[in-house]
């Protein structure tokens, strides 16, 4: 057999078409090199003590299906007992939706004894998918009503680095915790919450953003209205960050026509 002959435009053409392959090799694995789970929220009891949503997605790397439902004491900031519920299908034919149903059927019992049906008011929604989003901090009114922007509030997110152990390996940037405020505009700025520790759960995080902003009032007469800040984590994964969801919870002061 005689041996293949390659002329200089031959070998630039094929040299092109590698090069060509190579990009598109790359291209692929950066759109499947993140694992972003997407959330649903499931509602809120009828006094807003009891908040629950719905994380799911496919794992980087072995195609799983997952889901994760949360519920959440409101005033004491912690998950109910037997939650979350969590499913990992260790199937990658398995398919998304099905997992769901799994999970859903779990939680169902929980969900009707707490009487948690889909209600609430998202203000805000600031996803991943939204470039130059403004990852750390997001404003909203308390409310549709014209007058109420007077009583804007600003949510703000910030980094608050801890040594965690656990984390070591991975360097000091994934032993990130958070801290977040709001201000009412012309008045103090108030801390909801400052990390002290790094929980397990969210393994070892990178990073924080503002995901969402909901708020709940039960009695419209009320003193006080039920803030959820969903925030998304950022961790090391198989081929890039993974992204789950963190839901903190936090009663405000309500804002009515005769303030």
């Amino acid at each position: 057999m005689k041996p293949l002959l390659f002329t200089a435009r031959k070998r630039f053409v094929l040299y092109g078409l590698s090069l060509a392959l190579i990009m598109v090799g790359v291209l692929f694995n950066e759109a499947k090199a993140a694992d972003i789970a997407s959330r649903h929220f499931l509602g809120f009891s009828p006094d807003g003590s009891y908040f629950a949503f719905e994380e799911y997605g496919v794992q980087d790397g072995s195609g799983y299906p997952y889901v994760n439902i949360y519920i959440t004491h409101t005033q004491k900031n912690n998950w109910v007992k037997n939650t979350p519920i969590r499913i990992l299908a260790k199937d990658e034919t398995i398919p998304l939706a099905k997992a769901r149903q799994q999970a859903l059927e779990q939680a169902t019992p929980i969900l009707n004894k707490l009487k948690i049906t889909p209600s609430g008011q998202l203000l805000a929604h600031n996803p991943v998918t939204e470039l130059n989003r403004p990852r750390n901090e997001v404003v909203v009114a308390p409310g549709n009503a014209p007058f109420l922007k007077q009583y804007a509030l600003t949510f703000k997110l910030s980094d608050v680095p801890l040594p965690t152990k656990r984390c070591k390996d991975y360097g000091t940037e994934a032993q990130t915790g958070y801290a977040l405020t709001v201000q009412r505009k012309d008045q103090d700025l108030q801390t909801l919450h400052k990390d002290t520790r790094i929980p397990t759960s969210r393994r070892c995080p990178k990073r924080y953003a503002i995901s969402d902003v909901i708020r709940f009032q039960p009695d419209q007469k009320g003193k006080k209205a039920l803030y959820i800040v969903l925030l998304q984590v950022f961790s090391y994964g198989f081929e890039g960050d993974d992204g789950r969801y963190l839901a903190t919870s936090h009663w405000l002061p309500s804002f009515q026509a005769i303030n």
